[in-house]
């Protein structure tokens, strides 16, 4: 792939990511082929309803999309185990077919893990993530897409209380002061647009 074609690969990876975390996890659809365009197929019909003034076209070829986002994430997630586990979700929209050969760091697994399923993670794991001096593109934007992804604005460290625009902001500085990721990679800023939008919404400390 040219870097263009991976910037669009991955771009179209983090929407069908965002698309199976916010539309189809809260509404309990199997992440199965067929549930997956029945989800899609059910959306269009009701989006298709003369009270809507977008063409029918446009409106098969916007759902056909996120089927086909959707569908390519569940497959690479397929080759890595469980569909229904979230990090295999996450690593797997988050690398490139050539990348996902390769066994991601253990520690950075481990992190990912807890905190997709349980919202905690371990301050020793987080430092010892903070010290590496290389890790892969993969691991990196799996790391901001586990935070980006977790449904909730705090998260437990070390039996504390964090806001997690705290650490997200901490792992886009560790990615960006690293250079573990390119400017223009879509999860970083992706990742970016997160941490604005949090702190334009939390209000100032008098």
């Amino acid at each position: 792939m040219s870097v263009d074609e991976e910037t669009k690969f991955l771009q179209s990876q983090l929407e069908g990511l965002e698309s199976i975390f916010l539309e189809l996890m809260p509404f309990g659809v199997p992440l199965k082929r067929r549930n997956i365009q029945d989800y899609y197929d059910s959306r269009f019909d009701w989006a298709a309803k003369p009270t809507f003034s977008v063409s029918k076209n446009e409106l098969r070829r916007q759902f056909n999309t996120k089927a086909n986002q959707v569908r390519n994430i569940v497959d690479g997630a397929e080759t890595l185990g469980n569909v229904q586990n979230k990090f295999n979700l996450v690593y797997a929209a988050g690398s490139l077919p050539t990348e996902r050969q390769s066994n991601l760091d253990e520690d950075i697994t481990e992190f990912c893990a807890g905190l997709l399923e349980e919202e905690v993670v371990s301050d020793v794991l987080l430092d010892r993530i903070m010290a590496k001096k290389n890790i892969s593109p993969a691991a990196a934007r799996t790391l901001l897409a586990a935070v980006m992804l977790v449904n909730s604005t705090e998260i437990t460290v070390d039996e504390c209380v964090v806001p997690l625009q705290e650490l997200l902001g901490r792992l886009i500085e560790f990615v960006r002061m690293g250079n573990f990721l390119p400017v223009g990679d879509p999860f970083l800023q992706e990742a970016l647009v997160f941490a604005e939008t949090w702190n334009a919404e939390t209000p100032p400390v008098n």
